[in-house]
Formats: C-alpha cells, structure tokens, sequence
C-alpha cells in the first residue's frame, strides 16, 4: 500500500463512514456527547496506519472512532415520567430558584407582594390573590401564568418539562418532605437538599478496597478502580510496553520527549523499581517543573498584557510570577504554602518594606495571582466599573481554582443553581476588597514596586558620581581638542579672514550680526563637535575614546533598578464592602459586610467570619486567615479540587470532568470514593504535588496500554471505568516544545523575561525564539499563531480546562506553517548526520530491498589527462574530502596529482597532465543550455582555459562544445548544447594552459535541461548541489528518523511505506533539483509528515 494510498483509504473511511472506521454514537440527556478512543490495534485493517501522516489530510484520524457518553455522568435532568411522588424541596424549589426566586424571595421587596419560597407562602399569595391551590392545578395562578408565558418576564420561560413537573406536583396536593417553619429569614436559605449535594460533604477517608493479585493493583488508586470494575466483570488491560510507558512519563511529567539515552537505559534496566526510578528522575528535572507551571498559568490566568480590548498593554514583569511558580513546583513547594503565598505573600512581609531579599520578592511575586486578570484601566472608561469588573475576574480565577464552583454567579443575585447567596458572595470579596482597595484603584502599571536595596542605591550614587567626574573630564578634554582643531582649520585662512571667522563662531547665536551669520553658513566645516573630530585628528579621537572606554566599564557596575507589578495591602486599612444592587458598584447597599468564607462550605449553624490574627505586615489578616482555613484538610472542596486537577492533567479527563464547577451544573465524579481518596492522600502527604504524581503514575491504571479490547470497548465505552490508558493531545505548548526538542533545537535555558511575538503583514503572530512554549508572551489580544491553533487558552480572565479541538487551521499549520517546515529541515539534517551511527536502522534499510529512491547525484568530481584536441581521455575521481572540496590527498599539493581541486565555487587544475573535470550526467533527453560566469582573479601565472566536452552524434563520439581562456579577468559560459540523451556526460574542464601557477578559478555553473519545444525539464546548480561523499541510504535515513520522531524503530511494513512516500516525493521534485539537494529535500518533507502524525501529537 503506497503512502498515498494509505491517506486516500485513512481519509475516505473517516468522511464516507465506511465499515472500515464506524462512528459509534450514543445520545444522552437529549444531545450527542463524543469522546476519540482507539480502536484495537490488533485489527489487521488499521495496523498498518500507525505513525501515517495526520492532520494535514486527517489521515490518522481513521486510528479513532467517536462513542459515547462523556467520562463522568451529567445530573439527570428530572421529567414527569421520572418522578412518581414530586416534593416541593427536592423538584420544585430548584425550579423556582432558577426562573422565579429573584422577584420573589431572594430580596426583601417582593414584587407584586407574592413569595414563592415556601408552599404556605405560595398558597398565601399576593396582590393577584394564592398562587398555589393545593390539588388544583388549573385554578393555580403560578401554572398558569408559565404557561401562558406571562412569567417570569424576558425571553427566558420556565420549559414545558418543567411546567409538567410543577402540575404533577400541584395536582398530588404540593407535598413537602419536612414541615415549614413559621418564620424564615430573609433571601434564599440553604436548604438540606443543598447540604446534600456530593462536593459539600465532609470529607473522610474511605476505606480502600480489598483486591487480589489478580487484579494487578500496584497503588491504592487501583483498589478503586478495580472495585469499580467488578460488576461488570472488566479489568485493566495489559501494562504497556517499555518503550511506550518512558514516552508516556516524559511527556506527561516533563513536556518533552524521552532522550534516546534516557530510552536504552529504561530498556535495559530489569530492576523491580526501574519504572519508579525514572518517575523519580523526572520528577527532579526542571524540565517537570516548566511543564507542570504551564498547567497552572492557565487556571491563574497568566498573561503578559492587560486585555484591555484596545492596545492590550504588555506587561513587563508578570514573567516573574510565572518564573516563582515555576521553581515552587521545582521545589515541591506544598500546595497550601503555596496558595498561601499567592493570595497572601504580602501580609507575610514587614512594612514599611525595605532591602528586600529574594525571598521577599518572592513573596511580592507570588500575590500577582491576585492581579493577574484582565484589566481595562488603562483603557479609561468609569473606574468604579472597570475595578468592579477586575475584582469579579480575580475572584473568579480564585474560585474556580480553589473551590470548584462558579461563585461568580452570584455577583448579582443568588445563584440560581448552587447554595451560593448574593450576600456570600460579597463576604468573600471582602476578604480581598482591602488589598485591591477599590476607592483608590491602581493600573497594573502603577502598582510597582522597586525590589532595588538601600545599599544598591548607594553604590549606584557612587557609581553615578564617578560617571560624573568621567564625563566632565572627557568633555573637557572634547573641549580642548575642539579649540585646537578649530584654530587649526581657521590658520588655512588668509590672515585677515581669521579674527572674523573666530569672532562668528564664539558668538552665540542669537547674539551674531547678519555678517557673523554668514561667515556660518558659508564655511560649514568650521562648525567643529566632538562628533566630527574624526575627520580632521585621529588622535583626538583615540584620546576621548580612553574616556569613552572608562565610562563603559564604571556604568556597567552601576546596579540596575529592578521592579515588581503586585498586589499589597496598605497597613491599618479599612475597606467597608457592601451588597451591590444587582451586581451594581455604583449602588451599593445595607450595612457593611464581615468577610468570611462561604456558608455552604462551613458545617451547618457554624459560624463563618473569619478567625483573624494581626499578620506582621499591620494589614487586616483577613487573607492569611482565609487561605489557612481552606487547607485544615476539613474544607469539603478544596482537596477534592486540587485532586481532580491533577488527575485531569494526567489523564486528560479529570474524576470530575469539570474542574471549575462541582456545584448542579458540573458533571457528578466518575469515582467520587477515589476522589475521596486521592484528596485525603494529599492533605496528608504535606499537600505535596509530586507525592500525588507518584501515587498516580506508578499505578497500573497508569501503566496500562492505549489499547481497547472489545469487551471493554462494548460495555467501558467511554473509558469511563478506566479500563486502558485515555489517549490524549499534548497541549499546544508540549507540542510546540516536542518539536524543537526532536529536531534538536530546544534552548533550555530557564526563567527571564518572556520571548516578544510578532506580527507579520498577513497578521500571523509567530515566535522565532527556540526556548519552551512556556516562556512566550502571553498576549490575550494577539496569541502565537500555532499555539493559538493548537487550541492555547483565550484568557478571559482563566482557562478552566483546555478544549481539543481538530480543525483546518492546525493542517496549515503543520504543512505550510513556517515553524514546522523550518524544524522539519533541522530535522533532516540531524537524522542526515545521525543515521549512519544509528546500527540498527542501517542493518533495517538493508533488508528492505528496494530500488534507488533518488538518482545518484548528477555531478561527479575528478581529474584526467587531456588530448592535444583538448578531449578528456579517462575521468579519474578526487579521492579526498575534506569537509568542503575533493582533492588528490589529505595534503596540497598531493604527491601524485598536484593542486588539482574541485569545491563548490570552482577549484584549481594540476599540471598537464591533471586537468580539473566536473562531470556531469544527464538523466532525461533534451537540450542542455550552460550558463555562468568563468573567473580567475590572479595576476600571476598564464590563467586557466575552460572547455565543454559533451557527447557527439554518434554514440561514442565526444566533441570539444565550447572553449574559454581567463587570466585576471571573467567572462561569461554560455553555450547550447544538441540534444542529449539520458545517460550522456557533459564534462566542464579546467586546464593549467602552460603552468599550475596561481590557477585557482572560480566556475559556477547553471545547467537547464529542456524539451524540444522550450519548456523546461530540469535545472542544475553546480554550486548548490555540490556535495561530498553520498551519505546514508535514505532508508536508513528513513528509519532513523521515525526512531528520532516516535522514540521507537519502524514496525514492520512502515519502512515500505516510507520508501513509497519518499520516492513520491522525489519524482516531484526532481525537476527542480537533484543529488543531495533533492535528498534533503525528501528527507525534509517525510520528517515535516511524522511530525504531523497523531502518534507524534497524541500521548500515546
């Protein structure tokens, strides 16, 4: 099967759904959900198609079919025909809190006097009389009203369904579950439903399931999973293999590839603990640290500009957020210290702040978390508006990462869905509202602070005054220089001349007469600076640049005045926080609010202000306190939230498989028990991140292949049971980084200011620099083109979790993007250099038989002894190279053929009896026409001829076409030649004349091959296509790069489909060019193809 028609078959099963590659759908809660899985790869149809060519024609898609239901369940959504017996708490109340409870119980005022939030109260009604008889449901004025969509008002109308439901329930009398109190506090309470719900109850440690060794369960987190397999007689599949598991583990840990070192030593370590060792190793790497920081900027909602929506202002040093959290995770910096430091870092420092140590700045670091949102104020506009709006996103990025839930919502009513009152919303921004202080709003760019120490700035005054002194000597000495060349210009003068030109010139310029004025203008070169000294005294000019020298030397030590954009709460600040009207700042309303946490979180009648202690910065403490109270490892969400992220990061779907929502509206926990669990794990390892990646990652669940069997296929659909690996697209960055790190060309280097993007005039937005995608500038306007194709977050404020996504836009990327065709010829030069050492790919290439794919190279380089015509009598090849010519030996002139030489421009002939031969052979008929510029730029010697010896009419015949003679001089080489068949050599020969002496010349050449009617078949470029000896075969090469590219060898039959492809390739370009330019060439395009496979772009 030919490459092309591998694509043709992967393309045409995927869009004309063919049996071949079935699309499996399942339908729930009234709407299609899709999930990729693989199909088994020991179905003989598909083996073939691992490592083709991927998106650019979505040939690997066909490695995947869609099934169904998503990885954790969505809460059914209740129907008539699901409820027998409706109660007013558990089906109705959600209802009335969604469409209703905003006009009719969550405020005081209560329009039209009528409250829904008890069934008494409904049935006591309002100004238009009971809104509820029991029993009735024609005569009930709440029914009614929604079904005439009369309410509620706007365009949002309570859905049929639901109606439905409230009839049922009115007609079976409106039962309740519990009686309702005679009085109730204002607003909507918290109701036992609400307390109810999975994420807010407490957390415990559940017991661990009891397995066997059968199970093959390695870490607790099996226990789990096993126990959840067990009624449907399922089980883990297969570990994966070596090779697959340290790819697995390197790039899920560190974002890149598994050097071929770091493979072989996996692969020969037998030890029982080898796999736990290479966890261990990369656990330690930096290349760990960047990978998993990146994870976390999206959740912060890290950027390097303001989002303003106009100019999106950069952000000089929001880099040094990104680059503390980058060595905490280094560090395994525990997570609670860690959050502590991010929301509350300043109120750990003393104020007023002086000299501050790198642990301080830190610190002032670390609370950019609390800034890193999206801010307009510099785009002008009504503050109070736009500090309302970025307090709400910071809030948002602190919620969702910490909480789980949308508390957002709430900024203007209740929550419609979650047991999150307006009121508590405003409680927990008061905790913040004294460090962002919004009567006296700050621009991000207006928040800096200096990080210089006192004794930084004395050194830097006394530096500054040495400078001082330096430029008043030099200017001085400038000065004096100026005078004397001045005088000594106006001595060539005539005598009588002098006085008035020095008198012009002394004046100052608006104190000069009109004839002062004149002699100015008219003579230019008297207006002598220390900028033009250069033209009249050199020794002026050595003299400053002494001075100039110094300088440099005594700024260079001058310390450099660094800064930090951070939040920090001024001391003994009091900032009131009220309830705003609707979500409204400019209405603020009621007393002033207590911060504290949510209610929801805190055990029922518990009280939630917050327990505060006078931190050593004087400020109010309000966040310290809070940040601790989340991790006593008692807050129902927050080890559940963190624990789910980071399976989600390792899995590519998290137990919740909504991270930022576990409220009503979020999927229910696939396993909510291991959740539980891992959750506990966390507290009780010192919240340590990579304790939790060891539990994980040394799992079978973990260590089991990609490969779905179909048991498991028919009754684990989704996956959701965790019976093989989830395979997953690497995010934008890792594939971006994959790239660079495959080619060769990754830049390590750690930290610093973030890489400047730029646009170009098709409006494509790109990086040149080879640093990890991590260190790019993050512009919420103006993302990088390929990350942004690659599905790279909109920040607006936080990403929650990263969509996958296969569109047209990442095939352009991949095949014509810039970046990627770039890397791809790095690519092939490694694999060019590489391939001959790589053993086993040489002995593969030699029991694949197989044609040339590329004709040998057209140009051959030699010497030979001429005829007294000029003929050549027998081409002998240069047997030497050196790296950039052929030559007779590894010294010139060589003992047995002289100075005879080709390289790439031209060369140099031996004696008479060695003449220079550039040969060329012809591979197609036509009509060869030779153009280019023959040089010899010696005075010495008697110069060089240069002939063309191409074939005659007859088959044997040779013939002298053309002839040139040089000395000191060029002259131009064109000649046409008769036709010429394939398999004729053209000779281009260079003599001595009489003498070798200072022959070197200079003979590039540009052959065009053309039909009979003009058009043209092919053109030669001496110079581009010189070349030393042949390199490794191009299956070699082949194979070499698939090991480079997959980190394995080729599967049988692939090295069949390489040659196929390459040699395609090279049919297509061998118009163009030929020999080892046409090599590369190939090489290059099958290199760009693996890097664009899914097997490249997918874990797994």
């Amino acid at each position: 099967m030919t490459w092309l028609r591998l694509w043709e078959r992967s393309v045409a099963g995927i869009i004309n759904k063919s049996e071949a590659y079935p699309r499996l759908l399942r339908q729930t809660s009234g709407r299609f959900n899709f999930q990729v899985v693989p199909l088994c790869r020991n179905d003989p149809a598909l083996t073939p198609l691992r490592g083709a060519s991927h998106m650019a024609y979505g040939a690997t898609l066909a490695w995947f079919i869609v099934t169904g239901m998503a990885y954790g369940q969505q809460q059914p959504v209740p129907t008539p025909a699901t409820i027998s017996q409706p109660q007013f708490e558990t089906h109705i109340r959600p209802i009335l809190r969604v469409y209703c409870l905003d006009c009719h119980g969550a405020e005081e005022k209560l329009q039209g006097s009528l409250d829904l939030r008890q069934v008494r109260l409904m049935q006591k009604g309002g100004k238009s009389g009971p809104a509820l008889l029991k029993g009735n449901h024609n005569a009930s004025l709440i029914l009614k009203r929604m079904k005439d969509g009369e309410m509620p008002p706007g365009e949002k109308k309570v859905p049929p369904s639901q109606i439905e439901i409230i009839e049922h329930w009115v007609t079976q009398g409106a039962p309740t579950i519990r009686p309702e109190p005679e009085k109730i506090d204002p607003g909507v309470a918290i109701s036992a439903e609400d307390r109810n719900w999975w994420a807010y109850q407490t957390l415990n440690a559940p017991k661990i399931p009891a397995t066997n060794p059968l199970d093959r369960a390695r870490t607790s987190v099996d226990a789990f999973l096993i126990d959840a397999m067990r009624p449907k007689n399922l089980a883990f599949a297969p570990d994966a293999d070596k090779r697959t598991y340290i790819r697995r583990v390197a790039l899920d840990l560190t974002g890149l590839p598994p050097t071929a070192t770091e493979i072989s030593g996996f692969l020969r370590d037998s030890s029982p603990n080898a796999a736990e060792k290479l966890v261990d190793s990369y656990l330690a790497s930096p290349a760990y640290a960047e990978r998993w920081a990146r994870h976390w900027l999206d959740v912060f909602g890290y950027a390097d500009s303001d989002g303003d929506g106009t100019n999106d202002a950069p952000r000089p040093y929001s880099y040094k957020f990104r680059d503390y959290l980058i060595r905490s995770i280094e560090k395994d910096k525990p997570l609670n210290q860690l959050f502590l430091e991010m929301l509350a870092g300043d109120e750990m420092l003393p104020r007023p702040l002086k000299d501050p140590s790198p642990q301080q700045a830190d610190l002032l670091a670390a609370t950019m978390l609390l800034r890193l949102g999206p801010d307009a104020t510099a785009a002008g506009g009504e503050q109070v508006i736009v500090a309302d709006q970025v307090m709400a996103d910071s809030l948002k990025i602190v919620g969702s990462s910490l909480l789980g839930l949308t508390v957002g919502c709430a900024q203007c009513h209740d929550h419609k869905y979650d047991p999150i009152p307006h009121n508590d919303y405003f409680r927990l921004r008061a905790i913040f509202a004294p460090a962002w202080n919004p009567a006296a709003w700050k621009a991000p760019a207006s928040r800096l602070v200096s990080l210089m120490t006192e004794a930084q700035r004395k050194e830097r005054t006394q530096i500054e005054a040495k400078e001082n002194e330096l430029v008043a000597a030099r200017d001085k000495k400038a000065a004096e220089w100026i005078a004397k060349v001045f005088e000594d210009e106006v001595n060539k003068f005539p005598e009588k001349e002098r006085q008035p030109l020095r008198d012009a010139f002394k004046a100052p310029a608006d104190k000069r007469t009109p004839e002062q004025k004149k002699l100015v203008e008219t003579n230019p070169k008297l207006n002598i600076s220390a900028g033009v000294l250069y033209q009249f005294n050199q020794k002026a000019v050595d003299d400053l640049k002494k001075f100039d020298d110094e300088l440099t030397v005594v700024r260079a030590k001058k310390p450099v005045e660094d800064f930090i954009s951070c939040l920090m709460e001024d001391p003994g600040l009091k900032v009131e926080t009220r309830l705003n009207h609707r979500g409204d700042p400019r209405q603020p309303k009621g007393k002033p609010l207590n911060p504290a946490d949510l209610t929801i979180a805190q055990p029922e009648g518990a009280r939630s202000d917050l327990p505060v202690e006078k931190p050593p910065s004087g400020t109010t403490g309000y966040r310290t306190a809070w940040t601790k109270s989340l991790f006593t490892g008692r807050h129902p969400l927050v080890g559940r939230v963190l624990a789910n992220r980071i399976w989600l990061n390792h899995f590519g779907k998290g137990i919740v498989e909504t991270p930022a929502d576990f409220g009503q509206l979020g999927r229910l926990p696939s396993h909510p028990a291991l959740l539980d669990h891992l959750a506990v794990e966390l507290a009780k390892n010192n919240w340590s991140q990579k304790a939790m990646h060891r539990l994980i990652v040394n799992s079978t669940v973990y260590r089991q292949t990609s490969t779905a069997n179909r048991k498991s296929l028919e009754q684990d659909q989704s996956n959701a049971l965790y019976t093989r690996f989830p395979v997953h697209r690497l995010e934008a960055e890792a594939i971006r980084d994959r790239i660079l790190a495959t080619t060769g060309n990754l830049d390590p280097t750690l930290f610093g200011p973030s890489i400047v993007t730029n646009e170009d005039a098709s409006g494509l937005v790109n990086a040149t620099s080879n640093r990890r995608g991590i260190y790019l500038q993050v512009r919420r306007s103006r993302p990088e083109t390929m990350l942004a194709s690659f599905d790279a977050p909109v920040l607006a404020p936080n990403c929650d979790k990263r969509t996958t996504s296969n569109a047209p836009t990442q095939a352009l990327v991949l095949m014509n993007g810039e970046f990627v065709r770039a890397q791809s010829v790095q690519l092939a030069k490694r694999v060019r250099a590489e391939a001959a050492a790589n053993t086993h790919a040489v002995a593969q290439a030699k029991n694949v038989a197989a044609s040339p794919i590329v004709p040998l190279s057209v140009w051959a380089y030699g010497h030979s002894r001429l005829t007294p015509e000029g003929l050549t009598i027998a081409f002998n090849p240069l047997p030497h190279w050196t790296g950039g010519q052929w030559q007779g030996g590894g010294k010139l002139p060589d003992p047995a053929i002289g100075w005879v030489l080709l390289n790439a421009a031209g060369g140099h002939p031996g004696n008479k009896a060695h003449a220079a031969v550039r040969r060329l052979t012809v591979h197609r008929d036509g009509f060869l026409e030779i153009s280019g510029t023959l040089k010899h730029a010696s005075p010495s010697g008697d110069g060089v001829r240069a002939r063309v010896i191409a074939p005659g009419e007859k088959p044997s015949e040779r013939i002298k076409a053309a002839e040139w003679l040089v000395k000191n001089s060029s002259t131009q080489t064109a000649a046409r030649l008769k036709k010429v068949r394939a398999g004729d050599v053209v000779d281009f020969v260079v003599d001595c004349i009489e003498t070798e002496t200072s022959d070197g010349f200079e003979w590039p050449l540009t052959a065009t091959l053309k039909s009979a009617d003009g058009n043209t078949i092919a053109t030669l470029d001496s110079t581009k296509e010189f070349a030393g000896p042949p390199g490794p075969s191009l299956v070699a090469q082949g194979a070499h790069a698939i090991e480079l590219v997959y980190g394995r060898p080729p599967r049988e039959g692939e090295l069949n489909l390489i040659i196929d492809f390459m040699r395609l390739q090279a049919h297509q370009l061998a118009g163009k060019m030929s020999g080892p330019t046409l090599e590369d060439a190939v090489v290059a395009q099958l290199c760009q193809q693996l890097l664009s496979t899914n097997e490249f772009l997918y874990v797994d």
